[in-house]
């Protein structure tokens, strides 16, 4: 499979640049010109220039205790104001909190990116810490996640057979789905109906709806609603998921 970087129109510097601020941003803590030359298979030197043209321009800065580098809070703040005019914020941010607030309920709007799911907004409606924390553990697969299975539902069968070939099933609760034939089961349902659902299969005594997003024609994320499983009939019930379809505009 082709790389993102070998096309051949890339500039090169722009493409290492690029490089550079994944290295930073992925790696724990700082990186010193040495690491960082390593990494990128290059000349220290040529490290050295591109660390301070991002430190220059305020995007990184150097440990004067041990000279190693670390991206800036700007990174941070462009991020922000990335969020903030993101197409799903304009779209669905009233209708996250309006939504959360109804029902009482913890609700999130993530986009979906290749495949992964990103975290935007949430509201946290619902006081359980559990719950909140337990939406972004990073050890959480899609499998068994509302929001997760709804991104595996808009993937090509290609990305799908690759998904499943990594993917590592563990049995969580008794209601996870940990097998490829049981999810793609959920994967059609979810096609059908519109809609994904975690009923206990990660997190015991939570429920999680998940509703996908559309930009132009598309779907690019999902507004999710997290509550304790004894709202399980109210949220599941034809009226409120048809209420809901309705507040996101299907």
């Amino acid at each position: 499979m082709r790389s993102e970087y070998e096309y051949y129109y890339n500039i090169a510097s722009a493409v290492k640049t690029i490089q550079l601020i994944e290295l930073l941003v992925q790696g724990n803590g700082e990186l010193s010109v040495t690491e960082i030359a390593r990494a990128l298979d290059t000349h220290t030197s040529s490290a050295d220039r591109y660390l301070l043209t991002l430190q220059n321009l305020g995007y990184a800065e150097k440990n004067p205790r041990d000279g190693k580098f670390r991206m800036s809070d700007k990174l941070i703040m462009l991020n922000n104001k990335l969020i903030a005019n993101h197409p799903l914020t304009t779209k669905y941010l009233d209708v996250m909190h309006t939504l959360a607030y109804e029902f009482d309920t913890t609700a999130h709007i993530m986009s979906f990116f290749k495949n992964e799911t990103i975290t935007l907004h949430k509201d946290l409606q619902t006081h359980n810490l559990s719950f909140n924390k337990a939406f972004f553990d990073p050890t959480r697969y899609h499998y068994c996640s509302a929001p997760g299975k709804l991104l595996l539902s808009t993937l090509s069968e290609e990305d799908l057979k690759e998904y499943f070939l990594k993917v590592r099933f563990i049995k969580f609760t008794k209601n996870t789905l940990a097998s490829e034939k049981a999810v793609r089961e959920n994967l059609a349902l979810i096609r059908s109906t519109g809609y994904s659902v975690h009923d206990e299969e990660w997190l015991p005594g939570n429920l999680t709806i998940a509703f996908p997003l559309c930009l132009n024609g598309e779907i690019s994320g999902s507004l999710s609603l997290m509550c304790d499983i004894s709202m399980k009939d109210r949220m599941l019930s034809p009226s409120t998921i048809a209420y809901i379809k309705s507040k996101l505009g299907e």
